[in-house]
C-alpha cells in the first residue's frame, strides 16, 4: 500500500503522527499473527500461504504483514474464521450482553478525526459506499489487522467480526444502516455526508452504533468518526478503538487515493 497522501489524525483530543498510527497497527498485526500461529499452526499456515513462512513475517515491513494477514483470513474463509475465533465470539457476546444491561441505556463514544488535504469528500464517500455495495471483503479486511470478516448480508445489513479496540476477545455483530434511532451520537450539521447505523446482536439487542461524518473544508476532507458503546465499557477500550478508527480509515483513504485525490 503506497502512502501517496497526507493524513492528519486526532485520536480523542490528541493530534498524532502518521508514524504513531502505523506503530499501533504494527503492534496489532503482530498480535494477530501470533494468534494465527497458536490457533492455525505452522502446518495450517503453510496450507493457506505456501509461498511465505510465518517466521519470515516476524520483523517484516508493516505492508508485508498486512498483506499476509489479509491472505490468511480470506483463504481461511468464513467458516474457518468462525472456527478459529468461535470461543472468543461466545465470550465476547456474553460480556457485551452484561455490559449493555449494566449500562441501562447510557453510552460512551470513541471519537477520531482525520484530515486529508487534496481529497474529494464526494469521491471518497462514493468509493467507500461501493465497498459495501460490491461486498468487497478483501478491501474491508485489509484496512486493519483486527478485521476478521466484514461482509454485506442479503437483508442489507453488514456482518462484522473484529477485535473492537482493546477488547480481550474477538466480537461479532451486525450493523443496520437503515436504522439510527438508538444512536446518541449527535448529528453535526456542518458535515453533509453521513454514514450511520446501529450495531446489534442476532436477536436484535442493540449494543451500539456508528456515525461517521464527512465534509470538505477548502479542499481538505475532514472526517469525524464516532463509534457508540455501552457506558460500562472501560475507558481503555474506548481509547484503543479510537486508534482502530485511525488505522482503518487512514488505510481506506490511501486505497481510495487513485479516485479521490484531487492533487
Amino acid at each position: 500500500m503506497v502512502e501517496s497522501i497526507e493524513i492528519r489524525a486526532i485520536v480523542g483530543e490528541e493530534a498524532v503522527s502518521r508514524e504513531q498510527v502505523r506503530a499501533w497497527e504494527s503492534r496489532r498485526a503482530d498480535a494477530v499473527l501470533k494468534k494465527f500461529a497458536a490457533r492455525v499452526g505452522h502446518r495450517g499456515i503453510a496450507e493457506l500461504m505456501p509461498d511465505r513462512a510465518l517466521d519470515e513475517l516476524r520483523g517484516a515491513p508493516l505492508d508485508v504483514r498486512r498483506s499476509a494477514l489479509t491472505t490468511l483470513k480470506t483463504r481461511l474463509g468464513h467458516a474457518g474464521v468462525y472456527a478459529m475465533v468461535g470461543r472468543e465470539l461466545a465470550l465476547s457476546e456474553r460480556m457485551t450482553r452484561i455490559g449493555v444491561a449494566a449500562s441501562r441505556g447510557r453510552t460512551k463514544h470513541a471519537i477520531t478525526r482525520l484530515e486529508v488535504p487534496g481529497f474529494s469528500v464526494e469521491r471518497f464517500a462514493a468509493w467507500f459506499d461501493n465497498l459495501t455495495a460490491a461486498n468487497a471483503e478483501t478491501d474491508m479486511i485489509d484496512a486493519c489487522p483486527d478485521h476478521y470478516l466484514l461482509r454485506g448480508l442479503r437483508d442489507g445489513r453488514q456482518e462484522v467480526v473484529e477485535t473492537t479496540g482493546g477488547s480481550p476477545a474477538v466480537s461479532r455483530f451486525l450493523i443496520d444502516y437503515a436504522k439510527t434511532e438508538s444512536l446518541t451520537i449527535p448529528i453535526d450539521p456542518g458535515y453533509p455526508i453521513q454514514i450511520a447505523g446501529q450495531a446489534l446482536l442476532d436477536d436484535g439487542v442493540v449494543i451500539g452504533g456508528v456515525r461517521h461524518q464527512f465534509r470538505d473544508r477548502d479542499g481538505t476532507l475532514e472526517a469525524l468518526l464516532t463509534v457508540q458503546f455501552p457506558a460500562s465499557v472501560p475507558a481503555r477500550l474506548i481509547r484503543q478503538h479510537q486508534w482502530h478508527l485511525a488505522v482503518e480509515f487512514s488505510n481506506w483513504m490511501i486505497a481510495a487515493a487513485p479516485v479521490a485525490a484531487t492533487s
